[in-house]
Order: structure tokens, then C-alpha cells, then sequence
């Protein structure tokens, strides 16, 4: 008897193609950034972060192989300035317009960030990046402000002057394009600098956040050590310290027709002092960023937080 057809074999179903990840949701765009990063800025200046950066400028600008210690850097300025003059050496106006440089970094990051995000990049990568777009914008935007303060810390003739007439003295010497003197090493080592950043600061509080989730408290971290978080980060972000060597020797005061891009200012530093002119500073440096970041990413995160709380309370209650 013949034996029944046999179905053909049929193949086994396939897993439809998985989706990708939905996007994440429009987040509101944070505004009040544009205001918290100059606030936070001028915080951190008026509190002694100018004048470390004052005495990082006057170990940059030394001539030759000439080494001085930071105290008689310090008795040098207070003897040209008195004692309130060298604590805000050159601050007025160019130091103070300088607190401008927080509107483009805070903003751009976050912005930044939550695009990076939405094409898929994990928090761990967004970070970073994000922090080379803001330091990239800061740059753009900080130029002209720091090429002056260069000048009027490195200058005591300059620095007796009016604002008004140091700023044209320095025109009328290089012409107006010369407010952006060192600003392609600038825009690479403020690039670097803020991805080191927000890198580094992020994933410092992400170990807190961890050591409280394990310890059953709120993820959200206080103030002291949001702004510990920024400390660390910060201190890592020195190992740019090098580029901005060389951004100051190419903004400081120069004979006239001195060459100022970048192959001729390295070149002129290795002649005139080698390798140190590459690290002259670079303490005063660790401690002005771990001071700054502790500003920009530890305070600034927690009122960014509070206000984000405030307007997208958990209840749902506000939009």
C-alpha cells in the first residue's frame, strides 16, 4: 500500500527584524543654561579663579629660562598693582567679559548631548563629545577677551592703561584680526579640555550615583559631591595644559612682525626655553580647572537640576 504524501518541509518562522530603539522624547530646551554658565563664571572669578589664572598667564609669558617662584610672581604684581590690583590683574573689563565664555558651554553641551543621544550613542560616549562641541564654541567666543587679558597681565605698560586704550594699542599694533591671535590651538585644547570635562566629571558622579543606589539612598547626588565630581574632572583636564602654552605665547606681546602661527610659536618656545615652556604653569593649572569644573559642572549642575525639578516635578504636576 503506498505510503500518504508527505507535506514538504517548511522553513521555521523568522523573528521579525528588531526595531531600532525609539528616540528619546524632545527634551525641553534648558534656556536657563545660557544663564547659569555666565553666573557660575563670574562665581568662580570674582572668588580667586582670575587671579590663578593670573599667575598661570605670568608663568607662561616668562622669558627665556628665566624660572620664578609663584610667590615672587605674586610680590612682583602686588608691587606694580598693590594688593587688590594683582588679585584682579587685567580683570576689568576683559576678565569680567570673560564670564560670557559660560553661555556657550553649558548650552551647546547639553544640546549637544541630547542630539548625540538620539542617534543612538550611549550616555558614556554623548558625554565627551559633547563636551568638544561646547569647548569648541567657548573658544570661538572667548578669543578676543583672553588675546587682551594675555596682553594686559603680560605688560605692565599696557595694564596702567585705560581698557579703551590697551584694546586699540593692540589693534592699531596687529590690526583687528589679531584679537584671534592662537584661536585654531585654542579651539582644539578648549575642545579637548571640556571633553576631558564632562567625560571625566560624569563618570566620577555616576560612581557616587552607584555607591547610593547600592546604599539604598536617592540618585540624586548633593552638592558636595556634585561639586567633587567637577574637582576630578577637572584635574584630569590639565593634560591640555601644553596647548595652551602655546596658545599664550601666541596671544602675549611680541616684537614687531613676530611670526604667531602655530609651527613658529612652538619653534620659538623650544629655542627659547625648551621643554619647559611646554609645563611652566602647570600647577597653578591643575588647581584653576579642578576650581573651575567644581563651579561649571558641580554648582552648575545642582541649580540646573533644582530648576529642571521645579518646572518637570515627578507628580507630573508641571509641564
Amino acid at each position: 500500500m503506498p505510503s500518504p504524501p508527505t507535506a514538504p518541509p517548511t522553513a521555521p518562522p523568522t523573528a521579525p527584524p528588531a526595531a531600532p530603539p525609539p528616540a528619546p522624547p524632545r527634551q525641553r530646551v534648558e534656556f536657563e543654561k545660557l544663564l547659569i554658565g555666565p553666573a557660575c563664571t563670574l562665581g568662580e572669578m570674582l572668588t580667586g579663579g582670575h587671579y590663578l589664572e593670573v599667575l598661570r598667564i605670568g608663568k607662561q609669558t616668562l622669558p627665556n629660562r628665566e624660572v620664578t617662584s609663584y610667590r615672587a610672581l605674586h610680590q612682583t604684581f602686588v608691587a606694580q598693582s598693590g594688593a587688590l590690583g594683582a588679585f584682579y590683574r587685567g580683570f576689568w573689563p576683559w576678565g569680567a567679559l570673560q564670564c560670557t565664555k559660560g553661555i556657550p558651554v553649558l548650552f551647546v553641551q547639553t544640546e549637544a548631548a541630547y542630539q548625540l543621544r538620539r542617534q543612538g550613542l550611549s550616555k558614556r560616549f554623548s558625554d565627551p563629545l559633547s563636551g568638544v562641541a561646547g569647548g569648541a564654541a567657548q573658544a570661538v567666543f572667548v578669543c578676543p577677551t583672553q588675546k587682551l587679558k594675555v596682553v594686559v597681565v603680560a605688560d605692565p605698560l599696557l595694564n596702567s592703561m585705560s581698557p579703551l586704550s590697551a584694546a586699540t594699542k593692540v589693534v592699531k599694533s596687529g590690526g583687528a584680526l589679531a584679537l584671534f591671535d592662537g584661536l585654531l590651538p585654542m579651539m582644539v585644547r578648549r575642545g579637548l579640555d571640556w571633553m576631558i570635562r564632562f567625560g571625566m566629571s560624569a563618570r566620577v558622579k555616576e560612581q557616587f550615583v552607584q555607591r547610593r543606589r547600592t546604599n539604598g539612598l536617592e540618585e540624586r547626588l548633593p552638592l558636595h559631591e556634585l561639586m567633587l565630581s567637577g574637582m576630578l574632572g577637572g584635574s584630569f583636564s590639565a593634560v591640555t595644559h601644553p596647548i595652551d602654552n602655546v596658545i599664550t605665547n601666541s596671544q602675549k606681546p611680541l616684537e614687531d612682525g613676530a611670526r604667531r602661527d602655530v609651527a613658529s610659536v612652538v619653534k620659538r618656545m623650544w629655542r627659547e626655553s625648551g621643554r619647559l615652556a611646554f609645563t611652566r604653569g602647570l600647577g597653578v593649572k591643575v588647581v584653576d580647572n579642578s576650581y573651575h569644573t567644581m563651579w561649571m559642572y558641580g554648582i552648575g549642575t545642582f541649580v540646573s537640576e533644582a530648576i529642571h525639578s521645579y518646572l518637570n516635578d515627578e507628580d507630573g504636576r508641571r509641564a
